[in-house]
Formats: structure tokens, C-alpha cells, sequence
């Protein structure tokens, strides 16, 4: 008898090893995936498209994952998910022409539009501050910081002049590097969020029975200032906010 429950049972461990190996291996692959929601999209099936997406995106992400699938949002009318895509797909490859101008269309596209102008000087020093991609940049702050550090260090044993000029112009290096650091960590901060339904409710308040403070709609992006239980506090750029819920609106970047 204790032979027999030994052996089925073995039976079963081995038979479920092989239903999931065997799962495992028809498993379709993110590129599979991601060419399936190509084509899907290209056949005008926006939704099956971004499901595929969706599945890929679980294992993988990658820009041209994320402005694959903004698109898609962006042909079903979703524009807040639209413009949270691109915002992702622009920070992990901010020199494709093709992200920044539907990032940009998208953000025109939307029923508010922004009425505080960006300083002409800001735009120039994030521009120039974003030379680089996040990803470098964070590695080149590192490096150079350790570089500059055994600068100084040689400098106060050996006290050269030409010691003094490697260490300022790497100090200069370095400081550029952090402050790109700062630029892309803003940009990419998970505080920020947009609105996903059509129109949206902002309240003086966590709850429903609070005054109305202004009406905002699908798109607009927000920063989250406080959380209260399934509200947070947003707010909205010219400095107007309020309450509402958190399934009104879409987290651009996760908490790192």
C-alpha cells in the first residue's frame, strides 16, 4: 500500500513537471509577443494589440515596446495612457525624433492644454542638461565622481598645477553629470501621473463629498503631493489641484 501511494505520487510530481515544462516552452517570447501586437495593430485590432503588449511588457520594456503601444492607446481615443507611454518610451530613448514629436502631438491633442509657457531659458538647460540618457548618465556621475575624489587626493600629495586643472575640470564634468542626473530623475519620478477617464472631478478633499475645485480631463499630467487611503492629492500645472481617486489616474513611473 505505501508502495503504491509512493509511486502515484511520484506519477503526479512528474506529470505536473512536464505540464509546466511543456508550458514553459510554448510560451510565446517577447519579440513574438511584441511582432503579434504589430500586426494586430497594422490590422487596425488596437485592443488585442495592446494586450499583446501587455504580455510582453510584464517580462520586458523597452521604448519602442512602450511608443508601440501608446499608438495603440492613442487610436482608441485613451490619450492619458497615450501620453503615459511616450513619457516612458522618451525617457528610456530620448534621441528618437519619431517618440518626442507623437509625445508632443499627443500632449496638444488633449482637452487641456497647458497654459503656463515654458521659460525659453529652462527649455535651453533641460535640453542641454539631457544630452545623455538617464541610464549614462547615472553610470558617468558615478565614475567621474571617483575620478575627481582621486584627483583631489594626488593634487593635495603631489600639489601640481597640473593636478589642480585635472581635478576642476573633472569636478565641472562631474557637476554637469549630477545635475543631468536630477533633470532625468524629475522627469522620470514616480509622483508623476495623468489623468485616464474623460473628466475628471478634483474635490478639496479626500472623498466624494467635498467641494468641486476644478474640472480636469483625459491627459493632463499631475504630480501627486499627498496620499490619503484611495485618494491623493494632485496637482495640475498653473498650481490648481485637488483630490481624487487613484483609479482615475495612471502612475507614469514606478517607485524605484
Amino acid at each position: 500500500m505505501q508502495n503504491g501511494l509512493s509511486s502515484g505520487l511520484t506519477f503526479c510530481l512528474l506529470t505536473s513537471a512536464i505540464c509546466l515544462l511543456a508550458s514553459m516552452l510554448s510560451a510565446a517570447s517577447p519579440t513574438e509577443l511584441v511582432n503579434q501586437g504589430n500586426k494586430a495593430y497594422e490590422a487596425a485590432d488596437y485592443a488585442r494589440a495592446i494586450e499583446l503588449y501587455d504580455s510582453a511588457a510584464v517580462r520586458v520594456g523597452s521604448a519602442d515596446l512602450c511608443y508601440n503601444r501608446g499608438n495603440a492607446y492613442f487610436k482608441l481615443g485613451q490619450i492619458g495612457k497615450a501620453i503615459a507611454d511616450f513619457s516612458r518610451a522618451y525617457v528610456l530613448n530620448p534621441y528618437d525624433p519619431d517618440i518626442k514629436y507623437n509625445l508632443a502631438f499627443a500632449r496638444a491633442y488633449r482637452p487641456d492644454k497647458t497654459l503656463v509657457l515654458q521659460n525659453p531659458l529652462v527649455r535651453f538647460l533641460t535640453g542641454f542638461l539631457r544630452l545623455f540618457d538617464f541610464a549614462f548618465v547615472r553610470i558617468l556621475a558615478g565614475a567621474l565622481f571617483l575620478l575627481a575624489m582621486a584627483a583631489a587626493a594626488l593634487l593635495i600629495v603631489r600639489g601640481s598645477r597640473a593636478w589642480l586643472w585635472v581635478t576642476v575640470s573633472l569636478g565641472v564634468i562631474c557637476i554637469y553629470a549630477f545635475c543631468s542626473w536630477f533633470s532625468w530623475a524629475a522627469e522620470a519620478s514616480p509622483e508623476r501621473v495623468v489623468v485616464i477617464v474623460p473628466e475628471l472631478v478634483l474635490r478639496s478633499g479626500p472623498g466624494e463629498d467635498y467641494k468641486e475645485m476644478v474640472i480636469v480631463h483625459d491627459g493632463l499630467e499631475c504630480v501627486v503631493r499627498d496620499r490619503r487611503g484611495k485618494y491623493v492629492l494632485l496637482q495640475a500645472p498653473g498650481g490648481q489641484g485637488g483630490w481624487a481617486k487613484v483609479t482615475t489616474i495612471e502612475q507614469i513611473f514606478p517607485a524605484r
